[in-house]
């Protein structure tokens, strides 16, 4: 038999075994980028591509649809070494997993600091999982910008059904960007040593943020940045963002700059290009940590429907910035005063500013807290123990005023 037409038979088995596999929803182990787009040509409903430590380049996908009882999973085969990606662009897919791989960004010549490195349009079921987002430093950009965070480290626009969870943002320009999405879950993740935003959202609905880490962000203090943990925003949009739960997440400046915490502004109706068409709809921020310095600590803008409850607020002295103004560096509760059907309830928090009487707004059960004078009721060293710039080893006084009594977020109890 010719040599050739032997090896090329075999190669032809093996096509024919791997497309097999795949339709039936097997397993299929892949150590090479080629490998990989060989396994991806061939993947059906449930098929599971494991991967092998190593670098496989950028990962692409276009019009891949898999069912939401059968996704395609893409995962590492083991966590101590995981697969690489230099690069994400998926257009178009439906239910398709990705477990353990790592994204690792580098800047290269001619990126701008809003370069989308990884990114989606247009999907449907998509779950990211104890992923790595790292991201990298500009280079010969500018002062304000060199040796700072660049690029996004997630950015995806279109579709329905996002999850991302277990996973670590670090090191970007903004964390993690999501426009126009419905059903989206953002929980468990790390967000850390970014520039300017954390979280960044718009035109959304149906949003679970739950049980994050936003933390010690590295700013460029030399900036005109504006920067924010949890940002919601509508300007440019024509739907406003609705069923919104923000809960149970630490947002902790640490020893970095201070940063907006969660600021929700409603550019569209503030600036008055639009009405109560597109006030939010339906918010809950609930039993979060805020530990930093600005006084957009929890800031909403025209809502219908904003519960704001059980949430701790303090001001971490680290963090405050060159002005002379206590006010500016203090967190509290802003909510506009055109909002309707608003609760505030059981907030620990310096300050709460809109409520004027309201009548479809509930105001109560706050506690209002404040560094100074000692001598005044609320004072931070009688309600509080440890440091608000070490969020491990802060919490509520044993046996002083907050103990026990039921306000601000649970987790801080002694």
């Amino acid at each position: 038999m010719n040599r050739a037409w032997g090896v090329r038979g075999v190669l032809v088995a093996i096509l024919m075994l791997v497309a097999s596999l795949a339709q039936s929803g097997a397993t299929l182990r892949v150590e090479t980028p080629a490998g990989l787009r060989s396994a991806l040509a061939q993947a059906r409903p449930g098929t599971v591509i494991e991967l092998a430590g190593g670098e496989y380049g950028k990962l692409e996908m276009r019009r891949a649809r898999f069912t939401a009882a059968a996704p395609l999973i893409l995962r590492s085969q083991t966590a101590d070494d995981p697969a690489r990606f230099s690069g994400l662009d998926m257009r178009r897919v439906a239910h398709v997993t990705l477990d353990g791989v790592v994204f690792d960004y580098t800047f290269a010549p001619g990126d701008r600091l809003r370069h989308r490195p990884f990114q989606m349009r247009d999907i449907t079921g998509v779950t990211i999982r104890r992923a790595l987002f790292d991201g990298d430093v500009a280079r010969g950009l500018g002062p304000a910008d060199n040796g700072f965070g660049s690029g996004f480290g997630f950015w995806v626009r279109g579709g329905t059904g996002l999850t991302i969870e277990a996973s670590e943002i670090r090191g970007f320009y903004k964390g993690i960007i999501v426009n126009t999405v419905d059903d989206v879950v953002l929980r468990g993740n790390d967000l850390h040593s970014l520039r300017m935003d954390g979280m960044n959202l718009a035109a959304v609905q149906g949003v679970r943020i739950e049980d994050n880490a936003i933390h010690n962000f590295r700013r460029s203090p030399n900036s005109k940045d504006h920067a924010d943990m949890i940002q919601f925003w509508t300007k440019g949009t024509d739907r406003p963002s609705r069923d919104v739960v923000i809960r149970d997440n630490l947002l902790a400046s640490g020893d970095g700059l201070f940063t907006q915490s969660i600021f929700i502004r409603n550019q569209e109706v503030d600036q008055g290009r639009a009405g109560r068409a597109m006030f939010y709809r339906n918010f809950t921020i609930e039993q979060n940590i805020i530990l930093n310095a600005h006084l957009h600590g929890i800031t909403v803008g025209e809502t219908e429907g904003l519960v704001i409850r059980n949430n701790t607020l303090a001001r971490n002295a680290r963090s405050v910035g060159p002005r002379d103004s206590r006010n500016l560096y203090t967190p509290t509760i802003r909510v506009a005063e055109g909002a309707r059907d608003v609760t505030i309830q059981a907030n620990v928090t310096p300050r709460i500013v809109g409520y004027d009487g309201q009548p479809s707004w509930r105001v109560a059960r706050n506690f209002t807290i404040q560094h100074e004078p000692r001598g005044r009721g609320g004072f931070y060293g009688a309600v509080f123990t440890g440091d608000p710039a070490v969020p491990a080893g802060f919490g509520y006084r044993l046996g002083g005023q907050l103990d026990g009594a039921g306000l601000g977020a649970g987790r801080l109890q002694p």
